[in-house]
C-alpha cells in the first residue's frame, strides 16, 4: 500500500513541475509579399450597408502595391480611384496582421442584430466577416487599412 501511495505522490508532484514559458505572444501568421511576377489580390476590405448612412465601399490591394477603391454610397468619393501604396505601407498592414495572429481569428463575428454594417476583410486566402463582436485588434487592423488607403482617395 505504501508503494502505491508513494507512486501517486510522485505522480502528483511530477505533474506540478513546470518549465519556464515565455509570456510574450508569438505570431503564428507569416504574411509577406513574395517576390514573383504574378500579380494577385493580397488585401481587401469591403464595407457594407446599414439602414442609415453607413459608408459602402471596397478597397483592393494587389501584390504589385496597386490599390483600387470603389466608392458606392455615403462616401466622400464615389466611383473608382486607382492608387499605389509604398512597400512600407503594405508591410505595416501585414505586420499588424501577423502581430494579431489574423490567420487564427474566427472566420465570422456575427450576432442576430439588425442595422449594423458588414465588413469583410481578406488577407491572402483568409477572409473574415466582421458584423458584431470582433476583437479590438481586428477593428484596429481595419482602421489601419482605411487610414493608409484613404490618404490616396480624394
Amino acid at each position: 500500500m505504501r508503494i502505491l501511495y508513494s507512486f501517486y505522490l510522485l505522480l502528483f508532484l511530477g505533474s506540478c513541475y513546470t518549465t519556464s514559458i515565455s509570456t510574450q505572444k508569438k505570431s503564428i501568421c507569416d504574411y509577406k509579399i513574395e517576390d514573383n511576377n504574378e500579380i494577385h489580390e493580397i488585401i481587401s476590405i469591403k464595407r457594407g450597408a446599414c439602414f442609415g448612412t453607413c459608408p459602402i465601399y471596397l478597397i483592393i490591394i494587389s501584390s504589385d502595391r496597386s490599390g483600387t477603391y470603389h466608392g458606392k454610397k455615403f462616401v466622400e468619393k464615389t466611383g473608382t480611384v486607382e492608387f499605389k501604396l509604398s512597400e512600407d505601407e503594405i508591410n505595416s498592414i501585414l505586420e499588424k496582421a501577423n502581430k494579431i495572429n489574423y490567420c487564427q481569428l474566427e472566420d465570422e463575428y456575427f450576432e442576430r442584430i439588425s442595422d449594423l454594417p458588414k465588413t469583410y476583410i481578406q488577407i491572402f486566402d483568409k477572409k473574415i466577416l466582421d458584423y458584431y463582436g470582433a476583437p479590438k485588434e481586428l477593428k484596429e487592423l481595419e482602421k489601419l487599412i482605411d487610414n493608409i488607403c484613404f490618404k490616396y482617395i480624394k
